[in-house]
């Protein structure tokens, strides 16, 4: 099953990815994959090591310069065995980088993005596929959700992440894909305004404000999932035979 945490920026995806991880790396292997471009916290709030980046398998931004437009990244199925050099490991989670921008004039996140979608379109894993995108909707432009079975956008108490909201749930009703919200960072009367505006039936669950988390977060220290992580996880895994694939 391949979910995508998606959402604005500072909405709160890495910590929700990495807490989210945790709880559902109970049930069975869970494979993180950092496709943000920019933020370097993720593996720390995993309590992993980052490994090589991943755009080193089809030679770094030179080697996707020379691929044909036409020509595929990928011409057979993807094992974690096969691209073993690249994942970094603690308990059940495996954690994966595409790729960073490292400096200036370096280049856009094109070749991180168009290597993103062809991974998820050809890995072969029984697990837990997590990936934390970038910021914004560039990644749907792209089409790396086209092999994604869920989408969960983070919501914050902002008029930005409420639009964005919108927007997001006419493109997955347009392409037909299964969208939930998770509403995080929200006090009581900021709560009551998004669940005004937000559909209830698709509200996963609401973290509330927690200094705590906000406090490792800060420290880059590992996180451990709340209650309502721990919930969110119990549905995903209850109900992820009844969610349908994608279809190729």
């Amino acid at each position: 099953m391949k979910i995508a945490i998606i959402g604005k920026g500072g909405v709160g995806k890495s910590t929700i990815t990495a807490m989210l991880a945790k709880s559902l790396s109970k049930d069975k292997e869970v494979l993180v994959i950092d496709g943000d471009e920019s933020n370097l916290t993720l593996n720390k709030f995993l309590g992993i090591e980052r490994g090589k980046e991943f755009i080193n398998y089809i030679g770094g931004r030179e080697g996707f310069k020379k691929l044909k437009r036409s020509e595929k990244l990928f011409k057979n199925k993807i094992s974690l065995n096969d691209i073993k050099e690249y994942l970094t490991k603690k308990d059940n989670i495996y954690f994966l980088t595409i790729g960073k921008i490292h400096d200036f004039g370096e280049g856009c996140a094109c070749p991180i993005g168009a290597l993103l979608k062809e991974l998820l379109n050809n890995l072969d894993f029984d697990g837990y596929t997590i990936i934390d995108t970038e910021a914004g909707l560039e990644h749907f432009g792209r089409g790396v959700e086209e092999s994604c079975d869920l989408i969960i956008l983070i919501v914050d108490p902002t008029l930005e992440s409420l639009n964005f909201a919108e927007k997001v749930k006419d493109i997955c009703q347009r392409l037909g894909k299964n969208y939930y919200f998770i509403i995080n960072k929200a006090d009581d009367e900021t709560l009551k305004i998004l669940l005004d505006r937000l559909d209830k039936d698709k509200i996963l669950g609401v973290i509330k404000e927690n200094r705590e988390i906000v406090r490792k977060c800060l420290l880059g220290e590992e996180l451990e999932p709340v209650e309502e992580i721990e919930k969110i996880a119990h549905f995903i895994t209850s109900n992820s035979k009844t969610i349908p694939s994608p279809n190729l």
